[in-house]
């Protein structure tokens, strides 16, 4: 019994995932992604209920993140990465985590303590998710200040 339930909210999780991997935008998937984390919380609930050994606590977790793990994958033609899309690919992370760098009290007054925390972008927004489960959109500051 416990199996089939840990079992179908890996399905879950799964099927969450694949949301998140075809977002079209922004907004898409912000509200994907909030569904993910959700599910993500599903499991980990879960497992601290239901499982009382903490050993086998741990065996279900790993069990998780190596379930996880292997959604990231790439496809046939070994180009594209199912996971979490980027909609301005005209600039990398290191550019985020540069203007994050550069803008830091800006992206703080709206939650997002580091770059870590950023998910996606677009040409003109940031997408993160805080530390509090807070998933926000907000507007890139090279953007507002017209910095090319």
């Amino acid at each position: 019994m416990s199996n089939e339930k840990f079992n179908s909210l890996l399905e879950e999780f799964k099927k969450n995932f694949k949301l998140v991997s075809n977002a079209n935008d922004l907004q898409d998937l912000k509200e994907k992604y909030v569904s993910l984390e959700i599910s993500r919380e599903n499991v980990f609930d879960w497992v601290i209920s239901n499982i009382q050994d903490d050993e086998q606590k741990g065996e279900y977790l790993s069990k998780f993140g190596k379930f996880e793990n292997s959604l990231w994958q790439t496809d046939s033609s070994q180009e594209l990465v199912v996971g979490i899309p980027i909609f301005d690919l005209d600039i990398s992370f290191d550019e985020i985590d540069q203007m994050f760098d550069d803008y830091g009290s800006y992206f703080q007054r709206y939650g997002c303590m580091t770059s870590e925390q950023i998910i996606s972008w677009d040409k003109e927004n940031v997408l993160f998710d805080d530390e509090f489960g807070n998933v926000e959109i907000v507007k890139r500051p090279d953007v507002l200040l017209n910095v090319q």
